[in-house]
């Protein structure tokens, strides 16, 4: 069997397929606002925002994995999946310390993703593809490189508010402390499989289209772009790769307390945009 994850705006949904069949065999969503609703958000993210802020909180997305996995696991023989893949929402960042990785690696199947995790978070909310509040830092960004026809040319856009590049610039100008101290900054595509993978992972070509920063000629980070976004930025990206990347066998957190194979592998998620286009045939 194989298992692919979305992590959307509102909900964290899990479909099983049949490969040799092609029949969907599971299928399960966890909403956030009716099943998380401790949180305070019952479309996805935390209403109120200033000046055009629309941020999430990450730890929601923590807990949604444990509690999709637990309903799941009862429905279903968590032993057969072989393949783990998946989307997130486009332009939402993570921003985490150095104890990221080492909380990855030791997870302990006694105790839950968000007790063990949560520590390691900078930021403690995440912007999101609704926040319209970085126009300044698109302007900056802009004049830094030259004109909005040099940012397209490079990243495939002009700079756009909610991409993750002039979001990473508002944050590094409002806390430069907390940016000083991210290691890591992650999409929530990549957060999510690194979460799953049980280590941090790199970012995928299509999700990391939609940032302001990668370099759509040779599908690497662009220095011109990150020099214009915010200081030591190279250190704190996961490299680009391809989409179809196999990271590697799932976290054994994941096998403890789930029951899956430890042959179980993981691929790099993508966007969900991107992987919309996928579903429909667009490739």
């Amino acid at each position: 069997m194989y298992l692919g994850l979305d992590s959307s705006t509102q909900s964290l949904s899990a479909i099983v397929i049949d490969p040799t069949s092609g029949e969907v065999t599971c299928q399960l969503s966890i909403n956030f606002g009716i099943d998380l609703p401790q949180y305070q958000a019952p479309s996805g993210f935390i209403a109120g925002g200033i000046v055009g802020e629309v941020h999430a909180n990450p730890q929601m997305w923590l807990e949604a994995l444990d509690l999709l996995f637990n309903r799941l696991a009862k429905i279903t023989d968590l032993s057969k999946i072989k393949v783990i893949s998946g989307s997130g929402q486009q332009h939402g960042s993570i921003y985490l310390d150095s104890s990221f990785s080492v909380r990855l690696a030791k997870l302990d199947s006694n105790k839950n993703l968000l007790e063990q995790l949560s520590p390691a978070f900078t930021r403690v909310t995440s912007p999101i593809w609704m926040d319209t509040s970085t126009g300044a830092e698109c302007a900056e960004i802009t004049a830094s490189i030259g004109d909005s026809h040099e940012v397209c040319s490079r990243s495939g856009s002009i700079a756009i508010e909610r991409f993750t590049g002039p979001q990473i610039r508002r944050f590094y100008k409002t806390a430069p402390n907390d940016y000083q101290r991210t290691c890591h900054i992650h999409l929530v595509s990549s957060f999510i499989a690194s979460v799953i993978a049980g280590k941090s992972v790199s970012i995928d070509f299509g999700d990391g289209a939609g940032m302001n920063l990668l370099n759509l000629t040779d599908l690497t980070w662009d220095e011109k772009l990150l020099a214009a976004t915010a200081p030591d930025l190279t250190e704190k990206l996961p490299s680009p790769a391809s989409t179809t990347t196999i990271q590697g066998k799932i976290s054994s957190y994941f096998v403890r307390k789930y029951g899956f194979s430890e042959s179980c592998r993981c691929t790099l998620f993508t966007g969900d945009n991107p992987a919309s286009l996928v579903g429909m045939g667009a490739t």
